[in-house]
């Protein structure tokens, strides 16, 4: 028989329960010296983005591989391949999904950046260049931040970032 739960007997909310983002990163950004904390922002905003990277190169991967190397597979029968291939949506489902949270991350950066920039200034960083996907060479490259434009999809302004605004 159980007994009811008592004030003292209740679970208490520990240290280790799972932080929100926006918590995590508000933690992570008072953890850093005031005079330090744009650049370091700037460097979880392209973390972040380095994330995107792997995903979309993860996800161009899987696709590639479904469409031209599931026949190079030995033995592989008619419903093993359609297996083979709905398990690829799904993962490639999983990755969307990754990329979504990976952008929720950058806004979340962005805004805190935008709230710390002093009004009218133009702060230099010290991260000069940031990763993305290459669709075209089909691989992740460096891109130079000084160069607005050079990657289509790489946010070079990390103070204004809104994935749906339109161009």
């Amino acid at each position: 028989m159980s007994r009811p739960a008592t004030p003292s007997s209740r679970a208490m909310p520990t240290s280790q329960e799972p932080q929100t983002l926006a918590e995590s990163l508000k933690q992570y950004t008072e953890s850093v010296p005031e005079a330090d904390r744009l650049d370091a922002l700037h460097k979880l905003f392209y973390g972040f983005y380095s994330r995107i990277a792997i995903v979309d190169r993860t996800t161009y991967e899987l696709a590639r591989w479904a469409k031209e190397e599931l026949s190079d597979v030995e033995n592989l029968t008619p419903p093993m391949a359609e297996a083979l291939r709905d398990n690829a949506v799904h993962v490639g489902q999983d990755l969307f999904g990754a990329r979504m949270r990976a952008m929720a991350a950058l806004r979340l950066v962005s805004a805190q950046m935008a709230e710390l920039r002093p009004p009218g200034s133009n702060p230099a960083f010290t991260q000069r260049h940031a990763v993305a996907f290459d669709e075209a060479a089909g691989r992740i490259r460096t891109y130079d931040l000084a160069n607005p434009g050079e990657h289509p999809d790489l946010p070079y302004d990390p103070f204004a970032y809104d994935p749906a605004a339109e161009d």
